[in-house]
């Protein structure tokens, strides 16, 4: 069984570029990136391989078919542990989060995206907010 951490927030709260900071702390700490796709959005998602455990993230979290389908993309690629972004709540069944419970032999787990509108302290929110995700992780291999 996998486990999907969803990072959950409004809208323009930084999630994307959270993830995206979670991309470069795992190049920094020894993680393989080992497949990856970005887009001209800056959506990516992108394989890590570490203790021969695959590790699936993606920054696309904004509607049901963005997040379940680059989940089942890390899921059919072998992840058994995939993060993506999601939004706080479902404007419009079948929205984000139903996407990321739809997954039967994948738990998941919400992280709340710390919300920070102060253009000065972002960029630092969200270092903080990646690096809680990568415990999260680390916690699972």
């Amino acid at each position: 069984m996998g486990t999907i951490i969803a990072l959950r927030g409004i809208g323009n709260s930084g999630k994307s570029e959270t993830i995206r900071i979670l991309h470069e702390l795992m190049l920094n700490n020894g993680y393989q990136e080992i497949d990856g796709n970005y887009n001209q959005r800056n959506d990516f998602y992108s394989i890590f391989l570490m203790n021969k455990i695959r590790i699936g993230i993606t920054s696309s979290g904004d509607n049901y078919d963005l997040v379940h389908d680059n989940l089942e993309i890390l899921i059919n690629n072998g992840c058994e542990i995939c993060v993506c972004a999601c939004r706080t709540y479902d404007r419009v069944p079948p929205g984000t989060n139903a996407a990321v419970e739809g997954f039967n032999n994948y738990t998941y787990r919400y992280i709340q995206k710390t919300y920070d509108n102060n253009i000065n302290t972002q960029t630092h929110t969200n270092a903080i907010d990646a690096q809680r995700l990568l415990t999260e992780i680390e916690n699972l291999l």
